[in-house]
């Protein structure tokens, strides 16, 4: 099969979506290169070829006309042609582009356009908001023309089918880590809660900081760090003054990827709280709790996101907005080791057979080629 050049589009660089690089990195170590378009980033006008702007324009006539049409989705596709624009000048100059967006949302609107005016194929990457929180017209409009889509967890695939993608067009390609980067270890310090992730509503921290004060009146001694950054983070801080444990409470702010792996390794038990969202908002599988069932950290958690897929009995499951009952199970691991050190290890071997990244990426390249070859 004749080389291709892979341009992966994201509508900006959080520095959050730590996987999105990772990704990025281990499709470069196996050999197949890419390239990254950040569509807000500012940039040179290059010279727009002869006519690709006109190709571009009727594309998007196209795209407005055709079924399933969603009005909100038309909006968007007008407003994002400049950004398609660009990336179709980007693409237009390598020999064999295949063009793959992050997230459906404005990297999807623009890859859609620009491969429409190129003639080639582009695929996507669906996470969690971008697919639970939209709706399914919306959906179906957007990935219309993708000629692939891979989904992170089973939940994200069952709302692209149920939004009328076919099910012969979706992956589930979960995201991995390397194995030798988070080393196992089940021993672990005494009375050291973790958290880890931003600081918004759907993370649920202010129910681990109700839960942490019910701590507190038992006399169940602790310390709970709390990695990240965001909209919340005033208002989070506010509470555990309130609730009189900002002595016991640390609020890192954002970390690198290393600081944050560090606080998980250090941490008696990781808590991931989230809740979902009245406009449907949660997470998927949360990256987090990838690398404390990598690292060896015992997970309590809820039911809201994906984590039911892969954590099953490795790990300890509350329901939303319910702190008495995270504060119980807080209490039960923090004074039981044995508990711990059983739950890291069954939550490791699950790690290992699904989460290496030597292997999803590998799933990852050669889904993106059979897609290749398809359309050569």
């Amino acid at each position: 099969m004749k080389p291709y050049d892979l341009i992966y589009v994201l509508h900006r660089e959080e520095p959050s979506e730590t996987f999105i690089r990772r990704e990025i990195d281990a499709l470069r170590a196996i050999g197949i290169p890419v390239r990254v378009h950040i569509l807000d980033e500012p940039r040179v006008e290059a010279a727009v070829p002869p006519g690709l702007r006109r190709a571009l324009l009727r594309q998007l006539v196209i795209r407005l006309l055709a079924p399933p049409f969603s009005l909100a989705y038309a909006g968007r596709l007008i407003r994002h042609a400049p950004r398609a624009l660009r990336l179709a000048v980007e693409a237009s100059a390598l020999p064999c582009p295949r063009i793959h967006a992050q997230f459906a949302w404005s990297a999807a609107d623009a890859s859609a356009l620009a491969a429409a005016t190129l003639g080639i194929p582009w695929t996507c990457s669906v996470h969690a908001w971008d697919v639970f929180t939209r709706p399914s017209c919306d959906t179906r409009a957007r990935l219309a023309t993708a000629a692939g889509v891979t989904a992170c967890t089973q939940r994200a695939a069952d709302a692209l089918c149920a939004a009328g993608i076919p099910e012969a067009r979706i992956r589930v390609i979960r995201h991995g880590l390397d194995p030798a980067a988070f080393p196992f270890d089940a021993i672990r310090p005494a009375d050291h809660i973790a958290a880890v992730g931003r600081l918004v509503p759907k993370k649920g921290f202010d129910s681990l900081l109700d839960a942490c004060a019910l701590l507190r009146k038992a006399g169940v001694p602790f310390t709970c760090t709390l990695v990240g950054d965001g909209p919340e983070r005033d208002r989070l801080e506010r509470q555990a003054a309130a609730t009189g444990i900002s002595d016991a409470v640390i609020f890192t702010g954002w970390l690198s990827p290393d600081g944050a792996q560090r606080v998980i390794a250090g941490a008696t038990v990781l808590v991931h709280p989230s809740r979902r969202l009245v406009n449907a908002d949660a997470d998927g599988f949360a990256n987090v709790l990838s690398e404390a069932m990598f690292l060896g950290t015992p997970i309590i958690t809820t039911p809201a996101g994906a984590a039911t897929e892969l954590l099953c009995d490795s790990a300890r499951f509350v329901p939303t907005d319910d702190p008495e009952t995270l504060a119980e199970a807080l209490s039960s691991l923090l004074r039981s080791p044995e508990t711990c050190r059983r739950l890291a290890a069954a939550a490791r071997q699950t790690a290992d057979r699904h989460l290496d990244q030597n292997r999803l990426i590998r799933q990852l390249a050669t889904f993106l080629e059979e897609i290749s070859r398809a359309e050569a």
